[in-house]
């Protein structure tokens, strides 16, 4: 049994402009939703395409890429965030942040960071709605 479900694919960019124009070409996923055009997403992200149909989650960052950082990462769905930080564990991955709410005020999702064996790290989410 899987701990969850493939959610999105996260890529860190330095605009999101660019990154929009460029990923939506590449995939061929529409822009859903633009961090350039849109308050509520705090401009910081904008997502192509749908959840539910397999989706890309382009996240602004201040830094260029390094050695050390993960430019790109999955984000997996689940039902149980600290259920599945367990699973996780058990599996023998690791914790790089506890599970905490996003964003603090008026929060969304729950979610934690979490790494492979490899200390590839990935994201586990639970939309806050679908409670």
């Amino acid at each position: 049994m899987a701990v969850g479900r493939l959610r999105r694919f996260v890529v860190d960019v330095n605009d999101l402009a660019v990154g929009e124009q460029f990923w939506s070409a590449v995939t061929g996923l529409p822009v859903a939703f633009s961090a350039c055009a849109e308050a509520a997403t705090q401009g910081q992200f904008s997502g192509l395409g749908a959840i539910e149909t397999g989706s890309v989650l382009l996240q602004l960052v201040p830094e260029r890429k390094t050695a050390l950082k993960n430019r790109a990462h999955l984000d997996i769905g689940v039902d149980d965030v600290p259920g599945a930080v367990a699973e996780v564990i058990a599996l023998g991955g690791s914790v790089i942040r506890s599970p905490g709410v996003y964003p603090e005020h008026d929060p969304e999702l729950e979610w934690a960071v979490v790494a492979d064996p490899f200390g590839n790290e990935f994201c586990l989410v639970r939309d806050l709605e679908e409670s």
